[in-house]
Formats: structure tokens, sequence, C-alpha cells
């Protein structure tokens, strides 16, 4: 599999994940993100083992955009813009169902189960689940289904696939966290990965602190945006 690269320079990599690739993996077969970038640095800068810093992560059905790190500097410094917030990450999605309000903000508390390894959601403060909040607008509305734009406040275990799923509007592709009918709207329209990228990511540069914004090309936006 060919590494995509969007940007790059002496501290970070800005790369394209594409559906089905994990961001990290132990297994020893399969490619991931990571290993990919190992294998580029090495034989670019001639060296056997390269530093790659993982920032952030999206789940290995979803695509879209993620940054990685060079340096132990750079990594310690953009992990701390993640945690503070202060990194934008924005998505779009591809949910079942016609949404009532076309925009607005999702707030509910989650947590991961051990043992299911999926996100529970509840809508009260309880012990253990954190709070977690996300902006969406519609950007158009199909016969069956809603094509929404999202931006994350929180980054919590499978957030956006777990709170659009409580509120009835499952993401289409997902077979976790899908209801009846998104797995029928997920067959009719042939959609069979989690039809979620991340398309949008801002941050500041970690090392010159300048103010970077990265926005996908439309050639690697999933199909079913382009409905």
């Amino acid at each position: 599999m060919q590494l995509i690269i969007i940007y790059e320079d002496n501290d970070i990599l800005i790369c394209f994940k594409p559906a089905g690739v994990a961001t990290q993996t132990a297994k020893l077969s399969g490619q991931d993100m990571v290993s990919l970038i190992k294998n580029y640095l090495a034989k670019k800068e001639n060296t056997k083992n390269p530093y790659v810093g993982v920032i952030h992560r999206l789940d290995q059905p979803v695509s879209g955009l993620l940054v990685f790190t060079k340096n132990q500097k750079a990594a310690g410094i953009l992990s701390k813009q993640i945690q503070d917030g202060n990194a934008n990450k924005d998505y779009v999605a591809l949910c079942s169902g016609i949404l009532d309000v076309k925009s607005g903000e999702l707030v509910h508390y989650i947590m991961k189960d051990a043992v299911t390894k999926l996100a529970k959601v509840l809508d009260k403060e309880e012990s253990s689940y954190k709070k977690s909040i996300l902006f969406y607008e519609v950007e158009k509305e199909l016969e069956d289904s809603s094509i929404i734009k999202v931006h994350l406040q929180t980054g919590r275990f499978h957030q956006i696939r777990a709170q659009f799923s409580y509120i009835g509007h499952a993401l289409l592709g997902d077979a976790k966290y899908g209801s009846v009918q998104s797995r029928d709207l997920s067959m009719k329209k042939r959609i069979n990965k989690i039809a979620l990228c991340a398309y949008r990511l801002t941050l500041k540069h970690p090392i010159t602190g300048k103010e970077m914004e990265f926005v996908l090309d439309k050639k690697y936006l999933p199909q079913w945006y382009k409905l």
C-alpha cells in the first residue's frame, strides 16, 4: 500500500489514512500507518529505527487525516494541544434517517465497556462516564439518510458513532452500533465500511507555532459523500 503524505517538514507528517487500515497495531501481519511511515522514513533518512509519534488515532474502518511527529519534542507539544482541545478535528458522516434538528450540540456521557469493547452512552453524568460533546450540521438530506459535518469538542472512544446511534441515527456501514434501519440502508447503498471521514484538521505547528489547516482533497473523500 502506498503512503499518502499531505504535508511533511522536519517535525510533523500529515497523512491520509484509508478506511480499513489501522493507525497502529501490534499484529505482525498486515500494514498499519505507523509501519508505513517508519519504512518511508527509514529509506528517506537512511536509518534503521526512525521515531514516529502517534498523536491521535482513527478507528480502523474510518478514513481521514492524521498527524504524526518525527521527534519527541513535537510529540509532547502536539499531544498537549489535543488534550487541551486546541487542535480541531472535523468529520463528514452519512447517518440513517432525517434529523429533526438540522444543526446543534450533542452532549452525552460515555464509557468504554472493557468486556464488549463498545461505548456505553448515558444522558446524565455517572461515575466512570466521561462528558462527551460534539457539534453537527446537516449538509445534505437524501431520501432516507443525511450527510452531516461533525466537529468534535471531546475525543472519546467511538464518540461520533456511539452518540449518533444513541439518538437513533446510526452511521451507515457501522456493524457495531448500527440499527436495523441503518443496516438495511447500508446494504441498499452497498456501504460496507463506516461512513465517517476526518476531512479537516487544524493545529499550531509544534515548533514554529504557526496556525495550520489541512482539508482533505476531494479525490480522497469517500464515494458516499458524492451521492
